[in-house]
């Protein structure tokens, strides 16, 4: 079955484009006047209000059930899935101070957090221009919530207020997470196991646990009424040790968990096993170069 593609279009690009047609119609004008240097003048930035965008820049975004297509005149389609997309936030990509216009209607982004289709390119930033249309079509085919508006902390607040009761009653599933959580654990076992084998060779035992992170870093054992990164925490210490300054932490981010509509939905971290394996290989390798006392000391 094809799936149905509902299509926004990029108002910068549009912008420069209409502003580079009205630059061209300026230095033809200028031209047939016979001032050549001011039509060169206009030629050339009519020239790079056209080209610029038109190479740089997507002309439009395109929505379907499965993911979200920036496409690009001269580049190939960036390309996300709903499904690897853990985040969408708004985001100022101005750099400098501009006119009240152009701040409500151009300086925003919705940056998407996740992994694209394919090989990336350079050009492939996630950034989609933040348009009524836009908005409307993130929220009707991504199951999250956009964070980064400006109210975004009087709603934050307001939440608060409302009783626990309530809460429990919009209690979201966890058919989808629970066995999320279940098999990245039993992958992560796996991947540790070289390093508590290394550990033991220097005399030393990695303790493992699993936590779930809130956006304000709070750690907590259960899983929240929000959204939250699912994390293992190893300390690595000399059997029986209690004092924590001869105690070594580690952590590794394992799933992005977002509250969607009705459950929670979780992307797991694409580079989760080589963060492991690059964090316990450097901390194992220096504790056995310098031991770990001074690798407290240091670190």
């Amino acid at each position: 079955m094809k799936k149905r593609k509902q299509i926004a279009l990029n108002k910068i690009f549009n912008l420069c484009m209409f502003l580079g047609a009205l630059c061209a119609c300026g230095a033809a004008v200028s031209f047939i006047n016979g001032d050549i240097s001011w039509g060169l003048g206009v030629g050339i930035v009519s020239l790079l209000l056209i080209v610029l965008p038109a190479i740089f820049t997507p002309y439009c975004y395109s929505f379907d059930s499965e993911g979200i297509s920036l496409c690009y005149l001269f580049f190939p389609v960036e390309r996300y899935l709903w499904k690897d997309i853990h985040a969408i936030y708004v985001k100022d990509t101005s750099t400098s101070s501009r006119s009240v216009l152009f701040q409500l209607f151009f300086a925003y982004d919705f940056c998407i957090n996740g992994t694209s289709v394919g090989k990336r390119s350079f050009f492939m930033e996630g950034h989609v221009r933040k348009s009524f249309r836009t908005k409307r079509l993130f929220e009707k085919y991504w199951d999250g919530t956009i964070t980064g508006y400006w109210f975004e902390d009087v709603k934050s607040w307001a939440q608060k207020k409302k009783s626990k009761k309530e809460s429990q009653i919009k209690a979201h599933l966890t058919d989808e997470i629970v066995p999320m959580e279940r098999e990245i654990r039993a992958k992560a076992r796996e991947w540790i196991e070289p390093f508590v084998a290394q550990a033991k060779h220097y005399d030393l035992e990695i303790k493992t646990k699993y936590l779930y992170i809130t956006k304000d870093f709070e750690e907590l054992n259960s899983r929240p009424y929000e959204g939250y990164t699912y994390t293992l925490l190893a300390e690595i210490a000399h059997f029986g040790e209690t004092n924590e300054n001869r105690t070594v932490v580690v952590s590794v981010n394992l799933l992005f968990v977002r509250l969607g509509k009705t459950a929670y939905r979780g992307v797991q971290n694409a580079n989760a096993k080589k963060e492991l394996d690059d964090v316990f290989s450097e901390v194992l390798n220096e504790i056995g170069k310098n031991g770990i006392e001074a690798y407290c000391k240091e670190y």
